[in-house]
């Protein structure tokens, strides 16, 4: 996934706070999760027309992938991805959408056999 960085315009103490936070995720990652998310349904949310007139708001430069930044763009409209992001961030801190993260493998791939073979005490004990 090649990743560019660019230029939002977001709220600079959200974007602080997911950054800051001790998570297993960086702060890319977690907003390509949210905005994949939200593009493909599965999170309903408000975004609003031009963003608030409130103090703190700037540019943030973050890294995101590439096909999910232009399929953003190109279903949110050309300059509302900032909106979109801003609204998720606002969201994901208020409780109102989570992440949930399940790492699942192959086992036939990693399953390895394991042998137990008793210890010498334990057939003497077994024996007596």
């Amino acid at each position: 996934m090649p990743r560019t960085r660019r230029n939002l315009w977001l709220h600079k103490a959200n974007y602080r706070r997911i950054a800051d936070a001790d998570a297993f995720l960086t702060p890319s990652q977690l907003l390509e999760l949210l905005l994949t998310a939200y593009l493909d349904g599965h999170v309903a949310l408000a975004v609003p027309e031009r963003p608030a007139r409130e103090p703190g708001r700037g540019r943030v430069v973050v890294a995101l992938d590439d096909t999910v930044f232009a399929r953003a763009e190109a279903e949110s409209g050309e300059g509302r991805t900032s909106l979109v992001i801003d609204s998720l961030i606002a969201a994901y801190l208020a409780g109102s959408v989570t992440v949930t993260l399940h790492a699942t493998t192959k086992a036939a791939q990693h399953r390895a056999p394991i042998t137990v073979e008793p210890s010498a005490e334990d057939d003497a004990t077994a024996a007596a």
